[in-house]
């Protein structure tokens, strides 16, 4: 034995020279680690037990050697958010924040203990706007006065998300005129989702989220002499920007929030909405019942249902569904770690959900981001 664990020390030595990152597997958990902040990995073996021992900063993770499946040295970054749960991917959980008042910051506080992973997979910024310009006659994404000065101020706001490995989405939603995501022609649609794609390249963005609330399709444009819209919305209409939305972004997120014409979809252009549609998202303690019927072709794995508002009633044993039915997301929505009742109240939810889903313990840091930017009063608008 003392031959073997010789071998395997200088084996993982050598290896380690060159690795940026190291995952250990175990137990149903991945936990990860980047190169610097490993000091040593040794095998302890006595008669009854062999322990595998990864000696971090601050901290130490032991395991018995019988329940490690594999030990990976890469020479990429930490993998600082995929987590996992019965030896497969765990729910990529979405937090979608209202930016007029949160600081998406906060989701850097959010890790979990045993697998040193990053509690959140994606943030979305709650909320941009469809609207029309009359006047230069274009369907435009409107920025409010705190969205604005976010994505300006991208490397403050946004970069240290994206850094470790946290995507970033721009929500889109109606704003009470006669604009809406399920009202466009095909070839509004095609323009609007330029709009689109042409934002999330500027802000280095990572997926957009369409929510069909608030628009007022019974202000009926058309029927003012507006090309481009149609009399009435539809699914089919919100089918197709959502497909032509896909097509210009490419890898990019396409979430769908399950709400107004987006609660189904059809097919477009013989593409099905498993194929152009990445997530679909339940509003608040739904489940996914129907859901293979009114999304022809999307997949468990592309289904987050019981949606929780952290500030409204939760199901908590619903939220076990999850992982028995093997939905792939999970959203979390009005995030606020500086609310006055967040740490005797709000925590424990996101504490229980840590167990259900992944077996591990929330970890969160105390340092807290509130909203520290000036809103822009004088927006110039459209924003093609």
């Amino acid at each position: 034995m003392k031959r073997s664990l010789t071998l395997f020390l200088a084996f993982c030595a050598f290896i380690m020279a060159s690795a940026q990152s190291v995952d250990v597997y175990h137990s149903g958990i991945l936990s990860s680690y980047s190169y610097t902040e490993l000091t040593d990995i040794s095998l302890n073996a006595s008669e009854t037990s062999t322990q595998l021992v990864v000696n971090k900063t601050g901290n130490q993770l032991t395991v018995d050697a019988d329940n490690v499946k594999s030990i990976v040295f890469s020479d990429q970054p930490v993998d600082a958010c995929t987590k996992y749960a019965d030896d497969k991917p765990a729910q990529v959980v979405f937090s979608c924040i209202e930016v007029n008042n949160v600081n998406p910051l906060q989701h850097l506080n959010f890790k979990l203990e045993k697998s040193n992973k990053y509690y959140f997979d994606a943030v979305i910024l709650f909320s941009s706007n469809i609207n029309f310009s009359k006047k230069e006659d274009v369907v435009y994404i409107h920025n409010n006065e705190n969205v604005q000065p976010i994505l300006n101020n991208w490397e403050h706001y946004i970069k240290p998300l994206k850094d470790r490995g946290i995507k970033v989405l721009l929500s889109i939603l109606g704003n009470h005129d006669g604009s809406g995501l399920a009202n466009l022609d095909d070839e509004r649609a095609q323009q609007f989702a330029k709009a689109i794609a042409d934002t999330l390249d500027k802000y280095d963005l990572d997926g957009v989220f369409f929510d069909d609330e608030y628009s007022e399709y019974n202000k009926g444009l058309k029927g003012q002499g507006y090309k481009g819209f149609l009399d009435s919305p539809s699914y089919e209409a919100a089918s197709r920007l959502a497909y032509e939305t896909k097509k210009a972004i490419g890898d990019k997120w396409l979430v769908l929030y399950k709400y107004g014409h987006y609660n189904m979809a059809v097919s477009v252009d013989g593409k099905k909405p498993g194929e152009y549609v990445d997530y679909v998202l339940t509003d608040y303690n739904q489940s996914a019942a129907g859901m293979t019927t009114q999304y022809p072709g999307v997949k468990n794995s592309q289904v987050g249902c019981y949606s929780v508002d952290i500030n409204g009633y939760t199901n908590k044993s619903n939220v076990k569904k999850l992982r028995t039915g093997k939905y792939g997301a999970f959203m979390i929505y009005n995030l606020d770690q500086t609310a006055y009742d967040f740490s005797y109240s709000k925590v424990i939810n996101l504490e229980d959900f840590g167990k259900y889903l992944f077996d591990d313990e929330l970890k969160v840091e105390e340092a807290l981001y509130y909203k520290d930017w000036t809103p822009i009063e004088d927006l110039r608008e459209p924003n093609r």
